[in-house]
Parts: C-alpha cells; structure tokens; sequence
C-alpha cells in the first residue's frame, strides 16, 4: 500500500488510537464499535491513513487495549510485589478484590475485549503471550505454594477466577438486582465481597 500523504509514523498511529478510544467512550453502553470514517475526522487523517496503520477494524480496536494491558499489568505487578509482604489469605481477598473493582472499572475495555474474542473464537495471540504468559506463571505458582495446589489447578483456577470476575463486573443493574438483590454501588460490594469468598474457596479448598 502506498503511504498517504499525512502518515507521520509514532506520532499518527497514536492520534488515531486515541480519536478511537474517545470513539468508544462516547458510544451507547451496550456499544462496543466504531466508526472509521468517525475515527479519521477526529484524528485529522484521511481513510486511506487509518487503513495504512490498520489493515482492519479489527486491528485498530485491539489497539485500544493496549492502555488496558498496561494497567492490568501494573495491578499485577503492585499484588505480585504484596505477596512476600501478607499473610496468603488475606494476600487472595485482596487480589480478588482489587480485580474485581478493576474489571468494573474497566467495563468497556472488557466488552470490547469480549467482542473480539468472539469474532476469532479465541484470545488474539499476541495478547494471549501478553496476558497468559508471564503473568499466569508467576501467579498459578504463588497460589500453588499457598494452597497446596498443583502448577496446573493453580493455573485451571485462576482462569475460573478470571471468568467469573469478567462475567459478574459486566453486570448491569438490573442483572444486579435480580441476582444480589441491589444494584448500583451496593450491589457491587456485595457481589464483591462474594467474589473474595469464592477466590478463598478456590485457593484454599480445605
């Protein structure tokens, strides 16, 4: 593909990313989608400069979720840097719930991050090195040592914690209502709190 006249490298790539990012903030709830055309009017860039960076829809909003990753790893780093510092237990509880506050506050990161999993069927490989890799051996072999776990039921259940926080921190308030028996911030805690539970549970079955 020819380069179009207005690519400037670094510089255009992340004007592009943050217009789309701006692009899903502003969308309905329930919407997870851009418009192209939308993205290349705030950027300042022509249609043919969005496809030169990203060949698909599909590969600009991966791009959005990059600041998520670097986030989420941040949160990683800050628990994994606790686990010499806290009684395990206590260490599990807190993780749990910080997860889960995070998953909340990241909602439509996890709905596009939903979305895209369900068009290929599968995490997007890169990511799935990014997110699967370093930190699930370092965690699946803290949590083996704490509660007498196997490498491998280490690992079964942090992805089970993983699916439940993502499912649960996607509920809307009347999905809360229904099934905690409150919604907005008081149904949150208590579906927080019921996470914490299930992560002691699962880490320390006896």
């Amino acid at each position: 593909m020819v380069r179009p006249k207005d690519t400037c490298s670094e510089e255009t790539w992340n004007r592009i990313v943050a217009a789309a990012r701006q692009e899903l903030v502003e969308t309905d709830d329930g919407d997870v989608d851009v418009s192209v055309r939308q993205v290349a009017t705030r950027a300042g860039v022509s249609l043919g400069t969005i496809h030169y960076y990203f060949p698909t829809k599909e590969s600009l909003l991966e791009a959005c979720l990059d600041t998520y990753y670097e986030r989420l790893g941040a949160l990683v780093v800050e628990l994994a840097a606790l686990a010499t510092q806290t009684d395990p237990r206590a260490l599990i509880e807190q993780a749990a719930r910080r997860i889960y506050c995070f998953a909340v506050a990241e909602r439509q990161s996890l709905k596009l991050r939903a979305r895209l999993n369900a068009e290929l069927g599968r995490l997007e490989p890169q990511r799935a090195r990014h997110v699967r890799g370093p930190m699930l051996d370092g965690f699946a072999s803290l949590i083996a040592s704490m509660g007498g776990l196997d490498v491998a039921e280490a690992r079964l259940t942090l992805q089970t914690m993983t699916g439940l926080i993502m499912h649960l921190a996607l509920l809307a308030d009347a999905d809360l209502e229904q099934i905690a028996g409150a919604g907005g911030e008081a149904g949150r805690r208590i579906v927080e709190d019921h996470v914490a539970r299930v992560a002691l549970r699962l880490v320390f079955p006896s």
